[in-house]
């Protein structure tokens, strides 16, 4: 089971490179052919479904990578906490779909919206199914990686083919759901072959306590994006909703990437916690964290500089002026980065979920007050929500950080300045935006000058600073390199 965490990085950061073109050609078709209201609706669709779905998957994705990474060595135990989270993911997510369903014939039925909401309901039958948590837990990031761009080019072949207008709407909602379930059956069936069903020592209300802690630190986005979607839904609109919807998906696409440098080594850290090995854990917790900042801040700045731009490039002329709400998701980005080391790092793999949980409620609950201000002085749109879920984020960032270091005692120090000297190279983005933008009016040009130019100038601050990182990955890389090139 000794697999290469840099391997399986590899492999997670191909998947989230595919994972990030795939869905841009998608989106960009998409916004194209769909009004903004139609977008709009299935992101207000897909916000409320998201409630539910919160509940069908209990919080055992992340609860079972955790549990199954402790055990993956005794296949006996693997089969019967597999069959014991299997078990109680089927229950969940038949009790939810009932009351899903339910919940929409008696507020959505006759709506234009309640369609919608039914086919959504199929995700919840698929989600029975969705047992990636033991490929990740066994780190079968290969087959992850092959399956997943099989089913995404299935998927987008189907798209370009059946959806060419808005009167294809629903038939665009049904394949995003049929692709979800062939992704599931497929993980299915593979993992299957390897680990079979033990019923002989299934244990439901042992795990029940857990899981639900995780519910909640699984989806504190309930009381931060997903509660802005709803509101502004209500109060302002479905076009506010479609310039949210499509800001928030461009971040998530750039995220993914970013953040895999995190979620890969999850198992790794729970099993080499298991084994007590503290300072282990601690060098590789620094690690993980000065890698990922050193992706994260220069995307986030990027990403920043260009917001406009990107805009215009996902949705075309009907999305301009949705650049404001992108530069505040890039902000809103990067206390992501950080909360997902404390959280999934720190907190969760030192089983802190119990402690975890009173933190993401008070820091969404300020969410929902400073929304509600906004809204009682008639300035809350798809800007000003995102701007308060940012400063709640960072808020819970801080409450996080200060109990790592006081309370667990963990000699972590994630604000230092080798992890934050990146943010200073990033930066140097801003002025070359300006001098670019003077100089440059065509935006296809302007989009390439400034991302080669802010790449080399990255790349030389790294190799001028002899940065650990940069040379870490010269040392992995050049070698073999070569040698192909030898041959």
């Amino acid at each position: 089971m000794s697999k290469s965490i840099a391997k399986n990085a590899l492999y997670k950061v191909l998947l989230n490179i595919f994972n990030i073109i795939m869905p841009i050609i998608i989106a960009t078709y998409t916004y194209r052919v769909m009004t903004k209201e139609l977008i709009g609706r299935y992101t207000a669709a897909y916000t409320i479904f998201n409630y539910f779905f919160i509940f069908a998957g209990f919080g055992i994705y992340n609860y079972a990578i955790r549990e199954l990474s402790k055990v993956r060595d005794n296949k006996k135990k693997m089969s019967q906490l597999f069959t014991s989270f299997f078990v109680i993911g089927l229950i969940s997510n038949i009790v939810t779909i009932i009351a899903y369903v339910a919940f929409n014939y008696t507020l959505f039925k006759g709506t234009p919206v309640f369609a919608v909401h039914l086919i959504l309901a199929l995700n919840m039958i698929s989600n029975i199914f969705y047992i990636e948590w033991a490929n990740e837990a066994l780190e079968n990031y290969g087959f992850i990686t092959l399956k997943t761009i099989i089913v995404r080019l299935v998927y987008a072949a189907l798209l370009f083919l059946t959806v060419k207008s808005s009167k294809d709407f629903l038939i665009y909602v049904f394949l995003t759901t049929f692709s979800t379930f062939l992704n599931n059956i497929i993980s299915y069936i593979y993992i299957k072959k390897g680990i079979g069903f033990d019923f002989s020592n299934i244990k439901i209300k042992r795990h029940i306590k857990f899981l639900l802690l995780v519910i909640v630190m699984s989806n504190g986005n309930v009381l931060y994006t997903q509660l802005d979607k709803v509101m502004l839904a209500h109060y302002v609109g479905e076009i506010s909703v479609a310039y949210y919807g499509v800001a928030n998906n461009v971040m998530n696409i750039i995220n993914a990437l970013v953040l895999s440098v995190v979620f890969v080594t999850i198992p790794r850290l729970s099993n080499i916690i298991a084994s007590k090995d503290h300072e282990r854990y601690i060098n590789l917790l620094n690690k993980i964290t000065q890698t990922l900042f050193a992706f994260l801040f220069p995307v986030a700045i990027g990403m920043f500089v260009l917001a406009e731009e990107i805009f215009v490039l996902f949705g075309g002329g009907e999305y301009a002026g949705g650049g404001p709400v992108l530069k505040v998701f890039c902000l809103y980005m990067i206390s992501l980065g950080m909360e997902a080391i404390l959280t999934n790092q720190v907190m969760y793999v030192n089983r802190r979920e119990k402690q975890l949980v009173p933190m993401i409620f008070m820091a969404g609950f300020i969410n929902i007050i400073l929304n509600y201000l906004l809204l009682k002085f008639n300035v809350f749109n798809e800007v000003t929500a995102i701007a308060t879920t940012t400063v709640s984020s960072y808020m819970l960032i801080f409450i996080e950080y200060i109990y790592t270091r006081k309370v667990l005692n963990i000699k972590f120090n994630m604000f230092n300045f080798k992890n934050f000297r990146y943010l200073l190279y990033a930066l140097t983005f801003l002025p070359i935006s300006f001098i670019f933008k003077s100089l440059i009016s065509n935006m296809y040009i302007y989009i390439v000058a400034i991302v080669l130019t802010s790449g080399i100038v990255y790349t030389l601050f790294l190799f001028i600073t002899k940065d650990e990182i940069w040379n870490t990955a010269v040392n992995r890389f050049m070698p073999k390199i070569k040698t192909k090139l030898r041959r």
